[in-house]
């Protein structure tokens, strides 16, 4: 059986499952219900020196898998946050406290939290403090300065020079959480089209499952340009999504709008999905597939020129479903195979995506 223990900035994880600073930790009952729930580890909602006024309401699904929100940090005044969350530290796991935003306001709080709760780490956010490299170093350097417990800085999507940034707030923090939610977003029902949130005009952050390919994609450049842990964040629902974070460079992941919309179990559902599929692939914990998506880039066959789609006969089975894709007309049935014109084919291999049988290849 696989050991899917994990062990960040000296935190040690029984499982490298985590929930995402939001709704769904809104509360200490809540974070217990996530302990409960199978979570290795606790992070909190984000809180400020302010206490959050949301309109409501504030989340509402789009898509299938994904939502809409227009909620900011707690609610709840930092100092009863703070004093709710000593019953969370002595529920047996790791509790980390997400806390925001500006460099006086995070070394205040971080300062505040390490007195009253000692917590395992501190995890700051990024989300509403400007797009610049060096106002976000400041955050970083206040807060260091000011505990002594490991930090972790959490990415927004919509930072630019994400590779310039880790590089110089990793003399600062432990670890990276990526990311955050995307946005501002907007949508509605044409049925009936009025604001779907209690925002300006309806407005909101996306989360959910339309993120994990731009959280995927942050997660491999942060690992790729520094050495500290990266925590991915961003449309996990099961376990593949966290291997396929894990494979990018991650050391665990977190989860938000799952939770919302299938409740606590979702932590332990997708910790043993995880150690079901490395028992599946005889691996023995995570750290022989963290970062295998870098070695499989570096192994990739560059193509020198326009590559054509090729098919072996042996495995195509005539479905059809190559051919039916094809909007460039360069895939036909030669007798009950898929064949290729060769003049027709622009390389884009989008009609691989169709075949469930190995049988196309780009040569």
């Amino acid at each position: 059986m696989a050991d899917i223990g994990v062990s960040i900035s000296g935190v040690n994880l029984k499982n490298p499952v985590l929930p995402a600073a939001g709704p769904n930790v809104r509360t200490a009952k809540l974070m217990l219900e996530a302990v409960k729930g199978g979570a290795g580890g606790i992070v909190t909602k984000t809180i400020s020196v302010v206490p959050a006024d949301d309109p409501r309401p504030t989340i509402r699904k789009i898509g299938t898998r994904g939502l809409m929100n227009c909620e900011t940090w707690s609610e709840i005044p930092a100092e009863k946050f703070i004093e709710d969350c000593k019953a969370v530290k002595e529920a047996g796991v790791p509790l980390i406290v997400s806390i925001g935003y500006k460099p006086d306001e995070v070394a205040r709080l971080g300062k505040l939290v390490e007195e009253e709760i000692s917590p395992d780490a501190i995890e700051f956010s990024t989300h509403y403090v400007g797009r610049e490299v060096e106002p976000l170093v400041d955050i970083a350097r206040s807060l260091r300065n000011a505990v002594s417990v490991p930090i972790w800085m959490k990415i927004s999507p919509n930072f630019l020079n994400i590779e310039e940034l880790v590089a110089a707030a990793s003399k600062y923090v432990d670890g990276f959480v990526a990311i955050n939610s995307y946005g501002p977003v907007l949508d509605f029902d044409p049925e009936n089209p009025v604001p779907l949130l209690g925002s300006d005009y309806g407005q909101g952050w996306m989360s959910g499952a339309p993120i994990l390919p731009i959280a995927l994609r942050i997660v491999h450049q942060i690992s790729s340009v520094q050495e500290k842990p990266v925590i991915g964040v961003g449309g996990i629902y099961s376990g593949v999504d966290a291997i396929k974070f894990i494979m990018a460079g991650a050391s665990a992941v977190q989860v938000c709008s799952a939770a919302i919309q299938y409740g606590h179990s979702i932590y332990g559902k997708i910790a043993a999905e995880i150690e079901k599929w490395l028992d599946e692939h005889n691996l023995k914990s995570i750290d022989e597939i963290r970062g295998l998506y870098r070695k499989k880039l570096a192994e990739r066959k560059v193509f020198l020129q326009k590559p054509t789609m090729t098919i072996d006969e042996d495995k195509c089975t005539g479905c059809k479903l190559c051919v039916s894709r094809c909007i460039q007309g360069a895939l036909y049935m030669k007798g009950d195979k898929a064949a290729v014109i060769s003049e027709n084919c622009i390389g884009c291999g989008f009609c691989q995506d169709f075949c469930k049988f190995d049988a196309m290849k780009l040569a």
